[in-house]
């Protein structure tokens, strides 16, 4: 009789212990729990991801300089996504990016005028307006 008190009260305590170690463990983010992405983010320089910088609009380069974007994207819950965008300058005679695809680029400026930029990734898409080489 005292055998069976001992084993039911050894498996009493190891349920109790189970149970108590699960509610307090920290749950580990899923990688996989981020939605489609919903907005593209662009800054000025290399900015880490989930970190916010200064935003490129109105941005001015002089003739045959050089000024370097990032782009990140989130999810409509505003979580950072890691995104590869493709880069287009409405006037490749203004301002040449290279690489064409990718979380980073260096813009050149090679004669005065304005130009916009068109950011994409995953059918979403974000124009940056007013880019000046002077």
């Amino acid at each position: 009789m005292k055998i069976k008190y001992v084993v039911a009260a050894s498996a009493l305590f190891a349920v109790f212990f189970v149970v108590s170690c699960a509610i307090r463990a920290p749950r580990a983010e899923d990688p996989l729990d981020k939605g489609p992405l919903a907005k593209i983010l662009v800054y000025v320089g290399d900015v880490p991801l989930g970190s916010s910088g200064a935003d490129p609009v109105g941005l001015t380069i002089d003739e045959g300089g050089i000024a370097y974007l990032s782009a990140q994207g989130r999810d409509a819950n505003f979580k950072p996504i890691a995104i590869n965008p493709s880069w287009t300058a409405t006037s490749s005679e203004i301002l040449s990016i290279e690489p064409k695809t990718g979380p980073i680029v260096a813009l050149k400026g090679l004669r005065k005028g304005t130009v916009e930029i068109v950011v994409e990734s995953s059918g979403v898409k974000r124009t940056l307006n007013l880019i000046t080489v002077r």
